[in-house]
C-alpha cells in the first residue's frame, strides 16, 4: 500500500531556517570583516618597522637616513603591498597598503596609507612611525591600540 503523505519541509520551516542563517550572517560578517582589517593592518605595521630597520642600517653606513625607498633597495618608492605583504604595482587591485617615506635632513617619517578595501579601517587610517619611533594613525582610535 502506498502511503498518500508527502514527506519534505513545510514553507514555514524553510522560512525559519533561511531566518537563522540572514540572522547568523547579519551578526558573524561584520566581525570577519573586522578580523580581516586587523590582519591586514598587521601586516603595515610588519612593513613600517622592517623599513625602520633598514633606515636605521642605512643611517649606520652613510651618516645620513636614505633620501627614498630605492635607497633602501626597494624596487619603487613610494611601493604597494597586498594581503600577503608582497610588493605589488602602485594600481594593483590587490593592493592593501601605499608605503611611503617622507625625509628631512636628519629625520624621516615613514606612512602606511590604507588601500581599496583597507580604506574601510576608520579605527586606524594611515599608520606612520618617524624617525625617533614616535608612532601615530588618522583614524579615530590610538596609536597604541593600532600599533
Amino acid at each position: 500500500m502506498i502511503s498518500s503523505e508527502c514527506e519534505g519541509f513545510t514553507l514555514l520551516e524553510l522560512i525559519m531556517a533561511s531566518l537563522i542563517v540572514a540572522i547568523l550572517l547579519v551578526v558573524i560578517l561584520p566581525s570577519y570583516q573586522r578580523q580581516l582589517i586587523d590582519t591586514r593592518r598587521s601586516l603595515g605595521v610588519s612593513e613600517l618597522l622592517g623599513i625602520t630597520i633598514r633606515q636605521e642600517q642605512y643611517f649606520i653606513d652613510h651618516k645620513r637616513y636614505a633620501q627614498t625607498l630605492l635607497d633602501l633597495g626597494f624596487s619603487a618608492s613610494p611601493y604597494a603591498i597586498d594581503s600577503d605583504g608582497e610588493s605589488v604595482p602602485l594600481l594593483a587591485e590587490s593592493r592593501v597598503y601605499l608605503i611611503d617615506l617622507t625625509t628631512s635632513e636628519y629625520a624621516y617619517t615613514l606612512h602606511a596609507t590604507p588601500q581599496l578595501h583597507q580604506a574601510d579601517d576608520y579605527l586606524c587610517g594611515t599608520l606612520s612611525v618617524n624617525s625617533i619611533g614616535v608612532k601615530s594613525v588618522t583614524g579615530y582610535g590610538s596609536a597604541k591600540l593600532c600599533w
